[in-house]
């Protein structure tokens, strides 16, 4: 289990960024075994070709822990130490000496598309009609959707999101409004932030998001 000086566990997923050369990108793996003076993880591979990251290369080292204890993103720098081949090869580095925690506060937001239900909180026990729409993108601290009307900004709102395997129920409220050219004709882009939330299903958005974000960073998109 992670604690303040170790926030890593067998099977999460880092990203490696070479520190002598930014230019070349990051690079997405997993540990695989931990001791106390190294972190085995699987060897990098980019289209088919293991990334060549030789004995001595410094590194940054990046993860993002969404379930408590320890939940926060966390950077720490770290040097290629070894390598072992075999049916999975594995990168041996050297396990830092200080972690950066940072508390998810500030959330990442990536471009996705997925239903959404959206419909004004009333004041009253009459409930209005749910209007339908998509996302455009999305962060543990909210979304933006389009959709065929516009709501006023500052309006309480409820949602209901279409994560894939999941439906993600919340309350939010209306932050900004614009008017945009959809091929069907004007629709409204509203940017929503969420005010009522369950921590799992915030956690849930959030690993969405990050495995997103590593999606598109894969494909060159990100």
């Amino acid at each position: 289990m992670a604690d303040e000086q170790t926030p890593l566990d067998v099977g999460v997923r880092l990203r490696l960024r070479r520190v002598d050369d930014p230019e070349a990108g990051s690079y997405v793996t997993r540990v695989e075994d931990i001791d106390r003076h190294r972190i085995a993880v699987l060897q990098p591979f980019v289209q088919g070709l293991p990334v060549a990251l030789p004995r001595g290369t410094p590194v940054e080292v990046e993860l993002v822990r969404t379930r408590s204890p320890g939940q926060g993103s966390y950077r720490a720098t770290s040097v290629v130490i070894g390598r072992a081949g075999g049916l999975v090869p594995l990168l041996y580095l050297r396990s830092p000496e200080r972690w950066e925690r940072h508390q998810l506060r500030q959330y990442f937001r990536v471009p996705a598309v997925m239903s959404v239900q959206v419909r004004p909180l009333s004041e009253t026990e009459e409930e209005t009609p749910w209007m339908l729409g998509q996302t455009r993108d999305i962060s543990g601290g909210g979304f933006q959707a389009v959709v065929g009307k516009p709501l006023p900004p500052d309006q309480p709102i409820e949602v209901i999101l279409g994560l894939p395997g999941r439906r993600i129920p919340a309350k939010g409220v209306i932050r900004r409004v614009v008017e945009v050219e959809e091929s069907g004709g004007c629709q409204w882009s509203l940017g929503v932030a969420f005010t009522d939330i369950t921590e799992k299903d915030r956690d849930a958005i959030i690993r969405f998001a990050f495995q997103r974000q590593i999606e598109l960073r894969r494909k060159g998109l990100a």
